[in-house]
C-alpha cells in the first residue's frame, strides 16, 4: 500500500461510496482491520477513518496512538446498531484538537 493523506477502512458495502472522494478506500473483514491499519500507518497515512464495527478490534492500536497527532484514527458511525461509541470518540478527538467541547448537549 502506498502512503496517502487519507484512508477509509471498513466493510465494502459501508465504505464503497467513499470512492467518490478520491481517498484511499480499503475493504476489510473482521479480524483484518488491525493489520491493515498498522500497514497504512507504516506507509505514512496521516488520517484513517474506519467503520465503528471495528472499534473493539482496534482497541490496542487506538490506545497506542491516542496521544499522537499522527496518525489520526477516527471511527465512522455507520447508522447500524449502536453509534454512541463512534460519536463519543469523534467528540473526544475534536475536543483535544480545539480545546473545547463544540458539540451541543442533547436535552
Amino acid at each position: 500500500m502506498s502512503g496517502s493523506a487519507l484512508a477509509i477502512v471498513g466493510k465494502k458495502e459501508t465504505i464503497m461510496p467513499f470512492l467518490a472522494t478520491g481517498a484511499k478506500v480499503v475493504y476489510v473483514k473482521q479480524g483484518e482491520c488491525a493489520e491493515v491499519i498498522e500497514d497504512l500507518v507504516r506507509h505514512g497515512t496521516k488520517i484513517i477513518l474506519f467503520t465503528e464495527e471495528f472499534i473493539d478490534e482496534l482497541q490496542e492500536i487506538l490506545h497506542h496512538y491516542r496521544t499522537e497527532t499522527v496518525p489520526c484514527l477516527i471511527p465512522i458511525p455507520t447508522g447500524r446498531g449502536k453509534t454512541k461509541r463512534a460519536i463519543e470518540r469523534i467528540r473526544g478527538v475534536i475536543k483535544r484538537a480545539v480545546g473545547a467541547d463544540v458539540f451541543l448537549e442533547e436535552k
